[in-house]
């Protein structure tokens, strides 16, 4: 079997001044007759995740795997998790709970996002992990027991204990805990994010259903600085609630600008929320739309819907995809959701709920979203030499993305020329196509520019491109919305002819 002779030359995309080359006429090649926006593109860092061990051990448990593999979209799984069932005792970890989904889904491609946290108002032991003379504990009572302060709140339901967020004790007891975790899962490539989940009832920084006292900014403060004490490699997550419920705007601002500048996103827990249907429709029911535009030009932001059941419930999904107008509010629950993700310029979404039932009664809207949270990219047109000449060349492209956000990962860009004759063939690798600057709802043309080898033959090559990521060892091709007809069994986009 021939060799094919395959040149990788590692360039920079950059705009410099053109040395000597071959004249010759350009040729445009125009991509939008070619476009497909129903195909789901299988893309990382971006998608759909799954809440499991939410609220607890056994809400939303996956219970058909074959299904959950056809999931368009679905990039992690997201498992919140209280301290007590993690830490049962002061410096004794159990991580079984952590590590059976690890070991089943990492396998199968998916990654995994955590929030651990202190205060649940469920019962045990779906809840919590520990119930002991009649209270529920999220943070483990050894934690109050080596002296933390707190308090035993009743929410009618259970009762539950809430540490006072700043005690020393508390603090030095949870910074012991995150270091533990943070050894074992911090900088793990199928880690997404790490949620600060310390503060606030499930972690989301308000205490609207436990002792409805807002967290002191000192106290937001002091569990903020345990994750970014502990956590040097993974994105951390602040929920928009642990900066804004309850506070001036003095304050919401000083919180806000303290998490942003420690390189802290925010995610948004209370998109399809009956009451913010109510009080923030016209936001599409986001709260604080300032709080992610324009942080999401350097980092990417999280949405997570209302419980899927309780949207229903509150009779604000109707029909098939959500589409039927709700007659309260003379918009549809699915168009509400799109704005929020919009607005947002989210690149996750969950759905919050159980695939099956969200799958069979949201299939269209579930494709559709997959692709437009994140980035989206389209090829407009490229603009290429009929000739080219042995030595520098350049040819541009230029790119559309169609989705909501940037993406945060710079891909590369590979460049095929194929000759009729296998051996001649050869691939160009740009090592930054540029795509970090591609901004919603834009167009921007870039310029590549890169050597065709001296030994080159000369002759007819059929041109064609890929993108590709080279963020971790296992590279991936980045997809693009194209027709399959123009795209070859390695993934690279057909362009055309030229000749050297």
């Amino acid at each position: 079997m021939k060799t094919i002779r395959i040149f990788f030359i590692l360039l920079s995309v950059c705009i410099i001044s053109p040395k000597k080359q071959v004249q010759s006429q350009n040729q445009v090649i125009d991509f939008t007759s070619k476009w497909d926006t129903i195909r789901v593109l299988k893309n990382p860092y971006k998608g759909w995740y799954h809440h499991m061990l939410d609220n607890g051990i056994k809400r939303y448990a996956i219970t058909d795997d074959l299904l959950f593999a056809t999931f368009p979209g679905m990039d992690h799984i997201y498992l919140r998790l209280a301290w007590s069932y993690l830490e049962p005792g002061n410096g004794e970890f159990d991580w079984t709970d952590i590590d059976r989904v690890v070991e089943k889904y990492v396998p199968k491609g998916y990654k995994i996002s955590f929030r651990i946290s202190c205060s649940e108002t469920g019962p045990y032991p779906d809840s919590v992990g520990e119930l002991t003379d009649g209270v529920n504990y999220a943070t483990p009572s050894w934690v109050k027991k080596a002296g933390a302060e707190g308090t035993v709140v009743d929410n009618g339901k259970i009762k539950l204990w809430v540490p006072k967020w700043d005690d020393p004790v508390y603090l030095e007891k949870l910074n012991q805990f995150h270091k533990a975790f943070a050894a074992r899962y911090d900088g793990q490539p199928w880690v997404s994010y790490v949620d600060i989940g310390s503060i606030g009832d499930w972690g989301e920084g308000h205490t609207s259903f436990s002792t409805k006292v807002t967290p002191t900014k000192s106290e937001v403060k002091a569990n903020i600085d345990v994750y970014l004490k502990n956590y040097r490699k993974i994105q951390l997550v602040a929920n928009d609630d642990m900066v804004f419920e309850g506070r001036d705007e003095k304050d919401i601002q000083e919180l806000y600008q303290y998490a942003v500048s420690n390189g802290i996103t925010f995610r948004d827990d209370s998109p399809l929320v009956d009451w913010y249907f109510h009080n923030y429709l016209s936001s599409s029911t986001i709260t604080n739309p300032d709080f992610y535009d324009p942080l999401y030009l350097k980092r990417p932001i999280i949405m997570e819907m209302e419980h899927y059941h309780l949207v229903k419930k509150n009779g604000n999904w109707l029909g098939k995809n959500g589409e039927t107008i709700l007659p309260e509010f003379k918009i549809s629950g699915a168009d509400v959701l799109r704005g929020a993700l919009k607005i947002m310029h989210a690149t996750y979404i969950g759905y919050h709920g159980y695939p099956e039932s969200w799958l069979a009664e949201n299939p269209d809207l579930t494709k559709e979203l997959a692709n437009r949270c994140g980035y989206w990219y389209f090829p407009v047109k490229a603009i290429v030499p009929v000739k080219m000449g042995k030595g520098e060349n350049s040819i541009s492209i230029e790119w559309l993305n169609k989705g909501v956000a940037p993406a945060y990962n710079n891909f590369s860009l590979v460049l095929r020329f194929e000759a009729e004759k296998p051996e001649n063939s050869f691939d160009q690798l740009i090592e930054n196509s540029g795509n970090t600057t591609w901004l919603p709802g834009k167009t921007q043309i870039e310029r590549y520019v890169f050597d065709i080898p001296r030994e080159t033959p000369k002759g007819r090559y059929k041109l064609s491109f890929k993108l590709l990521d080279q963020t971790n060892e296992k590279k991936q091709d980045i997809q693009i919305g194209v027709s399959d007809k123009i795209i070859d069994i390695q993934g690279f986009v057909y362009i055309g002819i030229i000749s050297v």
